[in-house]
């Protein structure tokens, strides 16, 4: 976890946000419901924290607080998982993470596989290939995430976080406390809650709720493919990434015989090649060098998913009763490996900015929002990097939009 900044004032982003952003008292935020569901409002709870999402960071959070508060916390989840997610690899920096959380690697069998390598074909044709073996950190994990976030859910509800899932927001209302009306099972319970986390996801509900300020770097997207293969066969327990003029290709094993296949590009070009459609996209792989080994052998995909995944930041407050954390504070192209480990890593600290205000400490908010911007920014620069590797097609827009990008403070401030 990233040390609190000392208080300073701030600047690039984080001083842009706080001269242009003017506070105004937030009306009560009324949800969409669905119709058609029988409904009974029970009594108020009252919670010290609410978090708002189970993936990754939600399930830090709560986790963190359980673990090492005796403050009470609901954590709410609107999804079932019984859909395929995204977010399949990550490094060995996350057993650090699982062990301050409390959660135990056995009771991950069956959730993951060793990544014991990474190949690309950035910036050249060629394959170059990084093995773990050769990492003093040693091996990552290929994730099931429907899995994984699962076990994370119930090791919270295990250590005493309330669990609401599926749950659905239909109203909420900032104060002391904050005010929430959630549907699940049927029924409406009003809750409320000294602070609020927002782990909501790219949704960022509390943010947008909030009407909190939103840079957005780019138009960024990920097309999935997800295979089941019908006969267990050998594939190289590694990730494969492989650039094209209109985007790059991101390969890697699952647990239970399974493949994704991911196409990251912007949602112009997507659209413009007509990759969600079977034919374009089997067509489009097959026409790549190191991407069509692994395609050839692969059957019909499963499902086909559309994420939006735009590098973004918010201004997250410096002296009120929430923050948000993962996705809903800070997204990132995916070839930064920022992914799963960062939103926990960000989960874990919204939970001491939770733990601090509520003992009279609002100050680390401070330290946190200046801190969640400094890692955009150094994003930033080490994204640049990355892209100014491939030079094959400076003429292709995809290449072109990321060339010569200078950070989040020139947007802003443009």
């Amino acid at each position: 976890m990233a040390a609190v900044c000392q208080r300073r004032r701030a600047s690039g982003p984080a001083r842009h946000a706080e001269e242009n952003h003017a506070r105004q008292p937030a009306p009560v935020f009324p949800l969409s419901v669905p119709t058609g569901l029988p409904t009974s409002v029970a009594a108020a709870r009252g919670y010290d924290v609410v978090i708002v999402g189970g993936g990754a960071a939600g399930t830090a959070a709560a986790l963190t607080l359980a673990r090492y508060t005796g403050l009470r916390i609901a954590l709410l989840e609107k999804q079932l998982f019984d859909d395929y997610r995204a977010g399949e690899t990550v490094s060995s920096s996350i057993f650090s993470m699982l062990d301050f959380l409390g959660v135990g690697r056995d009771l991950l069998d069956g959730a993951q596989l060793p990544a014991f390598s990474h190949a690309a074909a950035w910036g050249s044709a060629e394959l170059m290939s990084r093995d773990a073996v050769f990492s003093s950190h040693g091996h990552g994990l290929h994730l099931d995430r429907r899995q994984y976030d699962a076990i994370l859910l119930e090791q919270a509800r295990q250590a005493g976080v309330a669990l609401l899932r599926p749950a659905q927001l239909v109203q909420l209302e900032h104060g002391e406390p904050w005010r929430l009306r959630v549907l699940a099972d049927g029924q409406e319970t009003a809750l409320t809650a000294r602070y609020l986390i927002d782990c909501s996801g790219k949704q960022a509900a509390i943010v947008r709720q909030r009407k909190r300020p939103i840079h957005t770097e780019d138009s960024l997207v990920a097309l999935y493919a997800y295979y089941q293969l019908a006969e267990p066969q050998f594939l190289p327990h590694r990730t494969l990434v492989e650039t094209t003029s209109h985007g790059w290709y991101y390969a890697a094993p699952l647990p239970g015989d399974r493949v994704a296949l991911a196409f990251i590009t912007d949602a112009d070009i997507l659209k413009r090649l007509r990759l969600k459609e079977s034919a374009p996209w089997r067509e489009a792989g097959m026409d790549t060098r190191h991407v069509r080994d692994i395609l050839a052998r692969l059957p019909a995909p499963d499902a086909l998913r559309h994420y939006a995944i735009h590098s973004r930041v918010a201004s997250l407050p410096a002296d009120e009763n929430w923050t948000a954390a993962g996705d809903a504070a800070a997204c990132f192209d995916p070839i930064s490996s920022l992914g799963i480990g960062q939103a926990m890593a960000s989960g874990i600290h919204a939970a001491r900015v939770a733990e601090a205000y509520l003992a009279g400490d609002p100050g680390m908010a401070s330290g946190y929002r200046r801190s969640v911007f400094a890692s955009f920014e150094t994003y930033l620069q080490m994204r640049r990097g990355f892209y100014g590797a491939e030079q094959r097609w400076p003429d292709a827009p995809f290449w072109q939009r990321r060339a010569g990008r200078h950070g989040a403070a020139a947007g802003l401030q443009a």
